[in-house]
Order: structure tokens, then sequence, then C-alpha cells
């Protein structure tokens, strides 16, 4: 405890108005501190201003007011952020015949999708097949809650030599067209990133990292502290499986890795100004 804190309790011990808790408090604390013992022995009860209670009593209440207010405010700030995330972030549409209705022009090749899907990314790569592009139908429960338009996307033959669709089950790519061979109808290509599960271990390797720590080199700091340094890893392995859920594997790491942080900081956001609403609550505590 703070010797400034015991220093406000003391007036308070002396008027017989604090907590059997705060007495316990100010004995233990003076028995070891002597600028504080010193303080206690120079107070005559006559001489104690009646209005030194009364400050530290408003000063308590004024700082546990703010740091409720924050904390009310980040977790509202928090909510909105994960619910925002969660609503918007795409879901991937797993390929099947009813999928995608295909239909073709001398030059042009037009895919129709499914009512269900309400988002359409596509991505360019020139590889080992030439011009080669790679779609994704999904959707987000916020296009669905709006009611999504009718996806249709038409291409130029020319453009392309073969055009995939990324998710066909089994984290493989079935091929809608290739008009050359170049991919012998495999129908299991373009393997998703899994990078999530790589960062996802790490972070948890740095929890137990932050665990260790507080336990040994930080065992004097004090519970709220050990608090905030284990919740960052924690609040991004918590984030990756609220958006990911437990399939890591990902056609967009970019886009997903901003969903995640966005999720992530809003976590550790409200961890972090509820573990120092606590802290002052108890520190300041009568």
């Amino acid at each position: 405890m703070d010797c400034e804190v015991i220093n406000d309790l003391i007036p308070l011990y002396k008027e017989g108005i604090c907590s059997n808790e705060s007495k316990k408090l100010v004995e233990d604390h003076i028995k070891t501190c002597e600028r504080c013992r010193s303080y206690f022995l120079s107070l005559d009860d006559n001489e104690i201003s009646n209005n030194e209670p009364l400050e530290f009593i408003s000063l308590s209440i004024d700082k546990n007011k703010k740091n409720r207010s924050r904390m009310i405010g980040s977790l509202i700030f928090s909510l909105l952020l994960i619910v925002f995330s969660f609503l918007t972030n795409p879901r991937q549409v797993e390929y099947d015949k009813d999928l995608i209705k295909k239909s073709t022009t001398d030059d042009k090749i037009i895919y129709e999708f499914r009512d269900d899907v309400t988002r359409i990314y596509t991505d360019y790569a020139n590889g080992e097949y030439g011009n080669t592009l790679y779609i994704d139908g999904s959707y987000s429960y916020l296009d669905r809650i709006l009611g999504g338009e009718k996806q249709v996307l038409t291409l130029d033959k020319k453009d392309y030599n073969v055009i995939l669709y990324n998710n066909n089950g089994n984290k493989a790519a079935k091929v809608l067209y290739d008009p050359n061979g170049y991919t012998m109808n495999s129908g299991s290509l373009s393997l998703p990133r899994l990078i999530f599960a790589f960062y996802a271990k790490i972070a948890l390797c740095l929890f137990v990292l932050g665990l260790i720590l507080s336990f040994t080199i930080f065992r004097k700091w004090d519970k709220f502290k050990k608090i905030r340094l284990v919740s960052l890893p924690l609040s991004y392995v918590i984030a990756t499986f609220l958006i990911k859920g437990y399939d890591l594997a990902s056609f967009h790491p970019v886009r997903d890795l901003g969903f995640i942080l966005i999720t992530s900081l809003a976590i550790y956001l409200f961890i972090y100004s509820t573990s120092l609403y606590f802290e002052e609550k108890e520190k300041y505590k009568i």
C-alpha cells in the first residue's frame, strides 16, 4: 500500500470512522514505515481537521466514478467493435453444383451465384498456369440482415487461362474454366494459407511466457499489472477463434488478419480498462 494512501487513512483512523480492514492496513504499515509512523504519532486527535476525512472520501468517490465511467465506456466501445467485426466478417461459401450458374458468349463468361452468396472476392495471379483468377463466394450476417444484392460476375475469356473457385472442401479449389487443360481437371489446387494457426501458437507461447514471468521476474507486480501483461496475447488467441472458428485456413490472410486485430483490440481494451477500474477501487477503498 502506498504511503500516500496510508497518510490519507491515518486521519480516518484517528477519527474512528474507517473500516476494520483500513485500521489493520494502517497498523501493519506503520510498523515498518518510519515516516508514516512519525506522522501517525504527530497527530493529536484534537488537531485533526474535520475536512481531511471528507476530502479523502470525496477524492475516492470522484476517482471511482471516473474509472467506472471509463470502464463502462470501454465496454460499450469494445462490444460495438466485436459486434461490428462479427456482423461484417465475410464467411466463405463452399462450392457445390448448385452454387454457380454459368453462361457464355463468344468472348464472355458469366457466373451467376446462388442467393446465399452476398459478396464475391477475386484474386488474380500469373503463375504456372498463366493468367489465373481465384474466386471466393461469401456472405456476412450484416448482408443477410440488410439483404444482399444478387451476385453476378462477368469475365473476358481472353484475360484468363484458368479460373478457380477457392473453397471446394478439403482445402481444395474447383476448376471452373480451363480451355487448354492446364490443370488436367484435378480440382485440387490452390491450398489456403495456414498462417493463423502459426500466429495463434506464437500468441499462446507468449501467454504462457507471461504467466511464467508473472510468477518469477515480475512476482512483485500487483495482480492487475499481471493481468494486463498476460491478457494481450490471450486477447489475440480469443479473437482468432471468434473470427476464424476452428478452421484457421485462409485464402485472404490480410483481410482476415484485419478483423482479428480489430476484435483482439476490443477484447484487450475491455480487460485493460476493467483492471484499471478495480485497481483504483481497491487502492482508494475506505
